[in-house]
């Protein structure tokens, strides 16, 4: 067991797949904003993932030896990935998965829109958004 391990699995397993875009770990010390994994639901995981591998291929590309994650979270119904020292085709990429986030549920992945829940806006397919009603 690692200082980690408390993170959702999957999370966890993105996080450790790629460490040129999230650092090497762990992420549980008191400096990195990581360490509470991604504020966001699950359904958008797979989504994180081809992001994540999408920018370690950029990041050896264009010799962003400072590149890192500084956070992955929901805000306004809308994925938000924190980064330090990225460049134009980083920002490029990470804005492609802000839209694509936009039309995925966040609970299951499946197509989505945005929606008024309890007045929060949440991405969120039929089902889900019935689910939560």
């Amino acid at each position: 067991m690692t200082d980690d391990d408390y993170l959702d699995p999957e999370v966890l397993r993105i996080m450790r797949a790629w460490p040129a875009v999230y650092g090497p770990g762990p992420w549980s010390d008191g400096n990195s904003m990581l360490r509470d994994g991604f504020l966001c639901g699950p359904g958008w995981y797979p989504l994180i993932a081809r992001l994540s591998a999408d920018l370690a291929v950029i990041i050896g590309q264009d010799g962003l030896t400072r590149f890192r994650v500084v956070q992955v979270k929901e805000k306004f119904a809308s994925l938000r990935f924190y980064v330090k020292g990225g460049n134009e085709r980083i920002l490029t990429r990470i804005a492609e998965a802000m839209r694509e986030a936009e039309t995925t549920c966040e609970r299951c992945s499946a197509s989505a829109c945005i929606r008024p829940v309890d007045g929060w806006l949440s991405a969120l397919c039929d089902r889900c958004h019935a689910d939560l009603r």
